[in-house]
C-alpha cells in the first residue's frame, strides 16, 4: 500500500513540475514544441504506472 501512496505522490509531483516547465516556457517563448513533448512524456508516465498497477509487482 505505502508504494502505491509514494508512487501516486511522484505522479503528482512530476506532473506538476513537468506541467509548470511546459508551460512556463511556452508563455515565454510562444513555442508549442516543448509543451508537445512534456504531453508525450506524461503520457509515458501515466500508462507506465498504471500498466504497473495493473500487473503488479515482478518479482522475479
Amino acid at each position: 500500500m505505502t508504494n502505491y501512496i509514494c508512487g501516486l505522490i511522484a505522479i503528482v509531483i512530476s506532473s506538476l513540475f513537468i506541467g509548470g516547465l511546459a508551460y512556463s516556457i511556452w508563455d515565454n517563448t510562444e513555442s508549442i514544441a516543448f509543451p508537445v513533448i512534456a504531453i508525450l512524456v506524461l503520457l509515458m508516465i501515466y500508462r507506465s504506472s498504471y500498466d504497473e498497477i495493473k500487473d503488479g509487482p515482478d518479482n522475479v
